[in-house]
């Protein structure tokens, strides 16, 4: 540019000295008539910045097209290979999507509230327990949480909360709808508000006054989304409620709901405000900055200065825990995470076996590259290019099958996981997908190139890299497929005790005989006074035994596949009294008369009830109870009572060990029968068939014919202790997928590492051959290699296993952590899978002709 300006001045120069002028009077006139220098070389500099940029823009592109062009025919070339490592990686971002699409709704983003990372549940749990202590937490009763509302300042809001059942009566028919009460402040903590109507305040409570609020879920199926349905009246468990508003869709539980809620009631914290309920369900919003083990311990200062008790003295102990934590397979679901981590782990190692193996036998193609003058840096962006489109390929696949992995998790969900039906393939997840896939394509590939760029240049032309580089490499491969075998073995040992555990919890004995037996619950019978309660559940019951195929009927308060319990203590006559605060969980049921013969049970020794008032303070235990306390001897005759100031009860049987709960219950825990008179309780009713027809029509049409306004809710008990190992079997198929999953492509990464280790050796298998060696002895020698790989990295993944599966020890039933069948299964397996592995490769070192393998190089 410098030249080109004096150039011109020059040129010019010589035209003004041609005219006459001086040199000195030529030169200033040109460089003014040129202008300003300084200006023009800025603007020329400009000009030629902004060509280069173009031309610049103009190769990059034109180099890029170049680059996607030469890599999609590069990898359509070798369609094996690139199907191959999409489908690999595709299928570890699959099952990885699919299980972090529901950990992102249901852990990282359980409730859609307002600083939801700040929303906390809160619960009670004894501080101490005595034998047979459980560790389930307790809800807290209305006179607490108004303590904790009044007094806390870690909380921002606290806010009671309670679902329930109730039977709603239209024209006709009746029906069962979910209802939930809440404070008048739920939907500002949740942060809604009514699309129809408003909001009950604290004057509806005070004035009694029955008005409700409907979901728009059912305000839209129901009634059609009518606008008019303000100052309309519903009919709940026989009482008129005002319809005042509609709450939007939006307003999610707090908990993981199973249930769909129809109808909001406002929720009464006074004394008597809850007839029907001792106990309400609590959530928080704790304050910035504030811990929860903060907020913990000034929730029980407060109870502790009510109750007059010293902090440390405190039977009771707060709880407070992220809604995520209450899933009811929250363990379960830490479990798939890892899970399908080893998995994820064991497709990119599989990835990177692929593509260090392919760099490797591109090494003549770089060096040829190299040799017409391909700088490094070229030859790694096109290398990268390719990397990128396996990437982009990998993600789009395993997305969807990710995808398609969610909606087979919900659609076969078990009901005790309803709460897989809210996940959801969110952003969070789509991200994670293409940094993992992105991540996983282009660091491993580019490993691979780099250490193909470390062999001379001359030597990759001539085909002779150094045997020490060949084993370096082959020591790289070998040691990527001993991690993927060593993370297989880990979860065929897991998939196997679970398998194991479903397999004995499946054969447990029961104790009772579920088959033929149902329970019925009445819907709108517990809102009746006690003794109109009274005689309608014996009306129920007299004509409920007069029905065919009904065998016999009971009461009984504790429903099989729950449990009613007493937080309490429990004296043994003869022993040392536990401490007041040893407070613990007692299984207590109330009976009538023929419960035992109903369900099916013995009395192990002893005799039924002979006094059912409450005067006689009679009771039966469980055997295993009775065998904990009275080893030797009978349990006939000994005394017990629950806290000091109650009086003695006399045990009158023992009951074989009933696990009405589920198989996973403890038998030598307190299980407590005592007799009821029937007076003003309300029990839920059993009954026994003789199996012919199904009792379920004819049982509905009985209880509507005695009241209209009931609803019978029959339930088949066989179902129900079915699905008390549902979610574990769910689970467990699950991880046996993964497992599958996992052997496969760790299978495919050995068998990669075989057939490239037998066209290494050809000329020493033809060699082999041509100086005498059998076949058997060829395949003994390849098969060996791939076994020992196999044999190694499980040796390695048992040793793993034997610390991770701490991880699902509170998941196994009957089944010891370190349970040598299932490590021994784990070993037997990935056997199998090396010598699968190890076949093909085998026969095609068999097929080696002696003379074509001493020509091969």
């Amino acid at each position: 540019m410098e030249d080109e300006i004096k150039l011109h001045l020059a040129l010019r120069v010589e035209q003004l000295m041609a005219s006459g002028a001086t040199p000195d009077d030529a030169y200033r006139e040109a460089v003014q008539r040129f202008g300003p220098l300084k200006e023009s070389r800025a603007r020329m500099i400009d000009a030629a910045r902004q060509r280069e940029r173009h031309m610049r823009r103009t190769e990059y592109f034109a180099d890029l097209k170049q680059d996607l062009t030469f890599a999609l025919r590069t990898l359509r070339r070798q369609k094996g290979w690139t199907a191959v490592t999409v489908l690999t990686l595709a299928l570890g971002l699959g099952a990885t999507t699919a299980v972090f699409s529901v950990v992102s709704s249901l852990l990282i983003h359980a409730v859609p509230y307002p600083n939801g990372d700040r929303v906390m549940l809160v619960y009670q749990e004894l501080t101490k327990g005595g034998s047979g202590a459980a560790a389930e937490v307790m809800r807290a009763q209305p006179r607490v949480l108004r303590l904790w509302q009044e007094g806390s300042h870690s909380f921002e809001a606290l806010e009671g909360f309670m679902p329930q059942a109730m039977t709603m009566r239209a024209a006709d028919t009746s029906v069962t709808v979910n209802t939930a009460l809440i404070e008048p402040t739920f939907p500002k903590f949740a942060g809604v508000r009514p699309i129809v109507g408003r909001m009950f305040d604290q004057t509806d409570i005070t004035s009694g006054e029955r008005v409700t609020l409907l979901s728009e879920g059912f305000w839209r199926t129901r009634l059609g989304g009518r606008t008019d349905v303000i100052g309309q009246r519903i009919t709940l468990d026989s009482s008129l409620y005002t319809v005042i508003g509609v709450l939007p869709a939006s307003l999610r539980w707090p908990q993981p709901q199973t249930e769909r809620l129809d109808v909001w009631l406002p929720l009464d914290l006074n004394p008597g405000g809850l007839p029907r309920m001792k106990t309400v369900d609590v959530v928080g919003r704790l304050r910035p900055g504030v811990s929860t083990q903060t907020a913990a311990r000034e929730l029980d200062s407060l109870l502790a200065r009510a109750a007059g008790f010293k902090l440390d003295a405190l039977p009771i102990r707060s709880l407070i825990v992220p809604p995520a934590k209450h899933l009811t397979f929250y363990d379960s679901l830490l479990l798939l995470t890892f899970a399908v981590g080893l998995v994820l782990l064991i497709a990119c190692a599989n990835v990177a076996h692929l593509l260090v193996a392919r760099s490797s036998g591109r090494q003549r193609e770089l060096a040829i590259r190299t040799a017409l003058g391909a700088g490094r840096g070229r030859v790694l962006r096109q290398l990268l290019t390719e990397s990128l489109l396996l990437a982009i390929g990998g993600t789009a696949m395993g997305v969807f099958a990710g995808w398609i992995g969610l909606r087979l998790l919900i659609a076969l969900r078990p009901p005790t996981l309803a709460e897989l039906a809210t996940a959801r393939l969110d952003s969070t997840t789509l991200v994670l997908a293409v940094l993992v896939a992105g991540a996983t394509a282009i660091v491993f590939g580019l490993l691979g190139s780099a250490r193909a760029g470390r062999i001379a240049t001359h030597d990759a032309l001539k085909n002779t890299s150094t045997s020490a580089s060949r084993a370096n490499r082959g020591q790289t491969r070998t040691l990527l497929v001993v991690s993927e075998m060593a993370l297989s073995a880990t979860l065929v040992v897991g998939a196997t005790m679970l398998v194991r555990s479903v397999i004995k919890m499946q054969n447990a004995d029961l104790g009772f005989e579920p088959k033929g037996l149902y329970t019925l619950n009445i819907g709108g019978l517990d809102s009746r006074p006690g003794p109109e309660r009274t005689a309608l559940t014996q009306l129920v019951m007299t004509r409920l035994a007069a029905v065919s195929g009904i065998r016999s009927v009971a009461l009984t308060s504790n429903p099989t596949g729950g449990r009613t319990f007493a937080i309490s203590t429990l004296e043994v006559e003869g022993e040392d009294p536990p401490p007041l605060t040893a407070t613990m969980r007692i299984d207590v049921n109330r009976i009538g008369r023929g419960y035992f013969q109903t369900m099916n049970m013995r009395l192990v020794e002893g005799t039924p009830f002979t006094d059912t008032t409450a005067a006689a303070h009679q009771v039966i235990v469980n055997a295993g109870f009775a065998r904990k306390h009275w080893p030797v001897g009978s349990a006939v005759g000994r005394r017990i009572r629950r806290m000091a100031r109650e009086p003695w009860m006399t045990i009158v049987g023992v009951a074989n060990d009933a696990l009405t709960s589920g198989a996973r219950s403890e038998v030598s825990a307190p299980r407590l029968y005592t007799p009821t008179d029937e007076a003003g309780e309300y029990l839920m009713i059993v009954l026994r068939t003789d199996g012919t027809a199904d009792p379920v029509a004819p049982v509905r049409a009985l209880v509507r014919s005695i009241d209209p306004g009931f609803t019978a809710t029959l339930q088949s008990v066989e179902v129900k202790m079915s699905e008390t190992i549902a979610a574990p079997r769910f689970i467990m198929l699950i991880l046996t997928a993964f497992t599958v999953l996992a052997l496969v492509l760790a299978g495919i990464g050995l068998y990669g590492v075989m057939s490239y280790s037998v066209a290494e050796r050809t000329r020493e298998i033809g060699i082999r051959v041509a100086l005498g060696a059998t076949r058997g002895r060829v395949a003994q020698m390849v098969v060996a290699s791939g076994v020992v790989v196999g044999l190694i990295g499980s040796v390695i993944g048992v040793v793993v296993a034997s610390w991770g599966t701490k991880l699902i020890e509170r998941q196994l039933y009957d089944v010891g952590r370190l349970d040598i069948v299932s490590f021994s299964v784990a070993i037997v397996v990935l056997f199998l899978a090396a010598v699968v592995a190890s076949v093909v490769p085998t026969r095609r070192a068999l097929a080696v002709d002696p003379m074509t393998a001493i020509r091969a190089d």
